[in-house]
């Protein structure tokens, strides 16, 4: 287990994919984080989790807050030959949003990433219009590196994706300033 200075990481276990489905019924939160809803079943995600679950391309944690589920965070598509993945986050719990949850989820995810697993890169992509997302990701010492113009849609638009990246120097000196 991670601990944050607001939150724990843990790995993610069959018993919580029933939190984690209730939660991924907010569809604004949902659209907002990938923009990939659709109804499935509970048993749908449970498959996919007993199938992934020896899956070494991918870290997923539960995000923790209070003693209850907030989130998830992690990396995938790990490439350990090149010390680089990606990364995603999501708060679904609304009384969580906007209060430093996420932004201390991915600061401990981060510290066990490059301190312990030996990273040297973590990049993302988000939504243009998540400026939330975005203010939080520069704000962790995050750079925008491209777009891809048009690449998402979203409630009768289309919109840019946005390539996010953070080398482990930058996120060192960031940390020892």
């Amino acid at each position: 287990m991670l601990r944050g200075e607001k939150v724990k990481l843990r790995a993610v276990e069959r018993e919580d994919l029933k939190t984690l489905y209730q939660l991924e019924q907010d569809l604004d939160l949902v659209l907002m984080a990938d923009g990939n809803w659709q109804p499935i079943p509970l048993a749908t995600m449970e498959k996919g989790f007993d199938k992934d679950v020896e899956n070494e391309d991918r870290s997923w944690f539960i995000i923790e807050a209070d003693g209850k589920v907030i989130g998830s965070v992690g990396l995938h598509h790990r490439d350990r030959r090149l010390h680089m993945s990606a990364f995603g986050i999501a708060i679904y719990d609304r009384e969580y949003l906007g209060k430093g949850y996420g932004r201390d989820a991915i600061a401990t995810l981060f510290k066990w990433a490059f301190d312990i697993q030996n990273y040297r890169r973590i990049w993302l992509e988000t939504w243009s219009t998540n400026e939330r997302a975005i203010r939080c990701y520069q704000s962790l010492g995050f750079v925008e590196e491209g777009r891809l113009r048009q690449h998402g849609y979203y409630d009768g638009k289309y919109f840019d994706v946005v390539l996010m990246g953070l080398m482990r120097s930058e996120w060192e000196a960031r940390r020892n300033r």
